[in-house]
């Protein structure tokens, strides 16, 4: 390999817990009459999202704040919880320090980043994220700094499974997309994504084979690892089939 290109999201931190943590904490400061069984239902939901808003912020169909209000109104409305004033605003005021609380870096990440400077491959962060939130989950995680380039949504107003944004990303690496490794935990915009963008795509499946909404898991017939620690070894033995050293860039 010449490069690689990491997801963020469920591949190098745990947003999934931490969001369903601050939408607990959210959901009880505006409903708190509802109870706990209400309260998990409203993190769980926000978190699924299935209205497919996060897809629309994505595509560039809605800004960042258009989305996150949109996503607390589905809930509400779903759920029957009272409409507030300021519903979007007090749920973000909870959800944001709750979630800054429960952030953390998986811990196979360090190990991976550890053996791509020995193998002297550059190492970049691809997320569907806005630049300023994707900073600060960094900071959060304590991985700040720890990458050559990252790329958010906001570099071109759209995200994956864009092939424009994976070969924008690869471009500020130096990289050409077939020599770059894409890992990622969502199979269809990070595995199929990064494959039909040209990438040497990896399947980062760390619920194994719970099932999901549409059948892309069981189409993917690619490489697929339930770990970070399982890249390197990955990504250096197909360095070795290709003969793609670091001196080969």
């Amino acid at each position: 390999m010449v490069a690689v290109l990491l997801d963020l999201d469920d591949t190098l931190v745990d947003s999934t817990a931490a969001m369903i943590a601050a939408g607990r904490t959210a959901a009880a400061a505006l409903w708190p009459q509802a109870g706990p069984d209400l309260h998990d239902a409203a993190a769980r939901r926000f978190r699924a999202d299935p209205q497919g808003l996060f897809g629309a912020y994505t595509r560039g169909e809605l800004d960042f704040t258009a989305m996150r209000r949109a996503r607390v109104t589905d809930l509400a409305e779903h759920l029957g919880l009272d409409h507030l004033d300021d519903t979007h605003g007090r749920f973000e005021a909870a959800y944001a320090p709750a979630f800054a609380d429960h952030l953390r870096a998986f811990a196979d990440v360090t190990l991976l980043l550890q053996r791509a400077k020995g193998h002297g491959w550059p190492v970049g962060v691809l997320t569907n994220s806005g630049a300023a939130y994707t900073a600060e989950k960094l900071r959060l995680a304590g991985l700040l700094d720890r990458f050559e380039v990252v790329v958010t949504t906001d570099d071109l107003g759209f995200g994956k499974p864009d092939p424009r944004v994976f070969a924008h990303a690869c471009s500020l690496l130096g990289s050409e997309p077939a020599g770059t490794a894409y890992i990622g935990d969502d199979v269809e915009v990070d595995a199929f994504g990064a494959r039909a963008a040209g990438l040497y795509a990896v399947w980062l499946a760390r619920d194994g084979d719970r099932p999901a909404g549409s059948d892309a898991r069981h189409r993917w017939d690619g490489p697929r690892v339930s770990s970070l620690a399982e890249v390197g070894p990955l990504l250096a033995a197909r360095e070795a089939d290709l003969g793609t050293g670091a001196g080969a860039r």
